[in-house]
């Protein structure tokens, strides 16, 4: 079986967006002249110090929309609304500081910026800031900053904040190991349709020996979902777990299969599958 991880979540920039209204009509038109005079109105409004126009201007030139991608230029009007203390720019500042995108990488920085982000309340640099305080990645490892900043974003209803919440919860570093906590916490992540959270909270169920929260048909139906619902194979490995727990050990065996399939050089699925080959031929 595998461990579960924190792990740094990228940015959606779509989700980001902050057309202004009076340019939100002729951002969508398909005639080029008409976006080519939207970027140019949106460039005179940014020049004059909106903030949004600035954000939405480092974004564009972020990712091509309109105009050749252009990484440098990109930084240029982040940095101005990160000047305004604007915190989806800081957000995104750190993001091409952790690449390398633009600037020359450096994750203290990117540090920096997320902790700026997050003390204005943005709640997914509140989770990659927990991120990097478990990590210990450009800002010295502290699992109980690492805690609060989990926890504020998972208070703000973040789905990865609520299952990072839930894992610090499981693993007890920053607190005692509480199953039923970290199963509260998943669970609400699950809520909201998070596919990681399923994994993590089927996995939980199919391995604790706390009793109010071990259940492994419930655990099969969980893993069954997430591994519908992506592509990761850790997600066929929780599977196959549920299955053993629940007895089913040739559906653990085909389960763990296809997880070898899709990363076959991976130890522990390679270990979990002696484990279930094992159980199995022992029944016969």
């Amino acid at each position: 079986m595998s461990k579960t991880h924190l792990k740094l979540g990228a940015i959606a920039i779509a989700a980001a967006f902050l057309f202004l209204p009076s340019l939100t009509a002729r951002a969508q038109t398909s005639d080029q002249l008409a976006r080519k005079k939207s970027i140019a109105d949106l460039r005179e409004i940014a020049y004059a110090g909106n903030v949004n126009a600035q954000l939405q201007l480092g974004i564009i030139y972020l990712t091509g929309d309109g105009v050749p991608k252009d990484d440098v230029e990109a930084v240029k009007w982040l940095r101005k609304a990160v000047d305004q203390e604007n915190a989806l720019a800081e957000r995104y500042l750190a993001e091409m500081y952790f690449k390398g995108r633009g600037v020359t990488a450096d994750h203290a920085e990117a540090a920096r910026l997320l902790q700026m982000a997050s003390a204005l309340g943005d709640a997914q640099s509140e989770y990659n800031l927990a991120v990097l305080y478990t990590q210990g990645d450009g800002i010295p490892r502290n699992i109980k900053q690492a805690e609060s900043w989990m926890r504020k974003a998972a208070e703000q209803d973040l789905p990865a904040g609520q299952q990072g919440l839930g894992t610090l919860y499981e693993n007890g570093e920053a607190m005692r190991a509480d199953p039923i906590e970290a199963a509260k916490w998943y669970k609400k992540a699950v809520d909201q349709n998070y596919v990681p959270a399923m994994n993590s909270l089927a996995l939980l169920m199919a391995t604790t020996r706390e009793s109010s929260v071990h259940n492994p048909q419930e655990a099969i139906a969980l893993a069954t979902k997430a591994v519908a619902g992506g592509t990761n194979p850790d997600y066929l490995d929780t599977l196959a777990a549920a299955y053993f727990a629940n007895g089913q050990n040739d559906k653990a065996v085909e389960a763990e299969e296809k997880a070898l399939a899709r990363d076959p050089d991976n130890d522990s699925y390679k270990k979990a599958m002696q484990k279930y080959l094992s159980a199995t031929h022992g029944a016969k």
